[in-house]
């Protein structure tokens, strides 16, 4: 299926339709940088970027719980600041990543993610009153906005979404303004301006809310936050990534933005699933089967803790690969394996790979196993309208045309 498992990195909503008198757009044109601003660089205070540093690296293995120590030692350290509750609410954005497949179980970390955003721009809004470190003070607005723009964009809330986004965009403009070195600013500034430009037609009647942006800009405001950003540069390779295999097709891009990533930390398994994935986007299927492989070979040798739960999603994956090379007996027992070898059987990997069993056993004419397979699959939490196929299989098995369309939809 041609949906990332990044797409939990999801999009930061532009500006209204022109027209729209009652709210301004705040312009969207590039940031306005002041020649003569300050251009200091973005530190935090002596040993918090140290443990900025650590906490986000823990974070990008999955190693929440020690992340969330460093992160909390940066509160304790200085509790009127608020990066240290932005990283909490980033981190808890991280938590979510990881189970955006399931509907139920995370109401904790959602309040967590709140708490943590809103006291974020609380504090920021303290240091503009106080007229300390704007440029900062305006990362952190701009940036906790953001965040909760796209958690209420993964809601499908949009007009939250819209009027968090904006906000966000706002302030991050602020900054750079203020302070052309805060180079992290521009990831939020380019993710604006990407999906702005982008997004429209996506989203049915939701695009009437967006419009705007500049698709080029987008681009060249995240690759400036990955070579010269102080935080986040893993995180703007992990949008560039999506934006060059999702959307712009550009998969030699993409192709070279993984193999930069897996070479940051070459033990960091997630990274690999990167690489799958744009293989998928590319419609490459003996690449996706083999990128499994080798992602299973090497989890034999050392599990990393935290990425079990994504394991039925490398099964799906290559199932997906072996019914696109109609090979569907061997989608079935990789598939199966994605079933019965999962320590989390609520998550919607598992839902899909009992749909595509079920494809897959339809195309074998084994018809009475399939009808037990879409059974199961309709009675689960839906996820990427798992319900809608599992039912329209049960009234008529589908043929290798339509599977392979439900494979690459966007």
């Amino acid at each position: 299926m041609k949906k990332l498992l990044l797409s939990f990195l999801l999009l930061l909503p532009g500006a209204l339709r022109a027209g729209a008198a009652d709210l301004s757009d705040d312009g969207l044109g590039p940031a306005l940088v002041d020649l003569n601003a300050s251009t200091r660089p973005f530190v935090l205070s002596p040993g918090a970027d140290e443990r900025y540093d650590r906490g986000i690296a823990l974070m990008y293995r999955l190693e929440f719980d020690k992340a969330e120590g460093e992160f909390r030692e940066l509160v304790a350290l200085a509790p009127q600041d608020p990066a240290g509750y932005f990283a909490l609410a980033a981190l808890a954005w991280w938590r979510y990543s990881q189970n955006f497949d399931m509907q139920s179980g995370l109401a904790a970390v959602e309040k967590d993610f709140m708490v943590n955003a809103d006291k974020t721009i609380e504090l920021s809004k303290k240091m503009v009153s106080a007229g300390r470190d704007l440029d900062q003070a305006y990362f952190f607005m701009g940036g906790a906005y953001g965040l909760e723009g796209r958690w209420y964009a993964v809601q499908r809330s949009w007009w939250r979404s819209y009027t968090h986004g904006r906000k966000g965009r706002k302030f991050l403009k602020k900054c750079v303004e203020l302070n052309p070195a805060v180079y992290d600013a521009f990831l939020g500034l380019g993710i604006f301006d990407y999906y702005a430009a982008t997004l429209p037609g996506t989203i049915g009647l939701a695009a009437k809310l967006f419009v705007g942006g500049d698709r080029q800009r987008g681009i060249e405001y995240v690759r400036l936050a990955k070579e010269k950003g102080r935080f986040f540069k893993m995180e703007a390779r992990l949008f560039l990534i999506e934006i060059y295999s999702m959307h712009e097709k550009d998969f030699r891009a993409a192709y070279a933005e993984t193999e930069e990533l897996k070479a940051v930390d070459p033990s960091n398994m997630l990274f690999r699933v990167g690489e799958i994935m744009t293989h998928i986007q590319a419609e490459d299927w003996k690449g996706v089967l083999a990128e499994c492989e080798a992602f299973l070979g090497a989890w034999q040798m050392k599990q990393q803790k935290g990425l079990e739960q994504q394991l039925a999603m490398i099964y799906l994956s290559a199932g997906d690969a072996l019914i696109a090379l109609n090979r569907y007996e061997e989608a079935v027992t990789w598939l199966t394996t994605g079933i019965e070898k999962t320590g989390f059987p609520e998550k919607g990997w598992v839902t899909y790979c009992y749909l595509r069993r079920a494809q897959a056993l339809d195309l074998l004419g084994r018809r009475a196993e399939a009808l037990a397979d879409y059974r199961t699959a309709a009675a689960r939490d839906n996820f990427w309208d798992s319900k809608k196929y599992a039912k329209a299989g049960q009234k008529k098995a589908p043929d290798y045309r339509e599977v392979y369309r439900q494979m690459t939809v966007d």
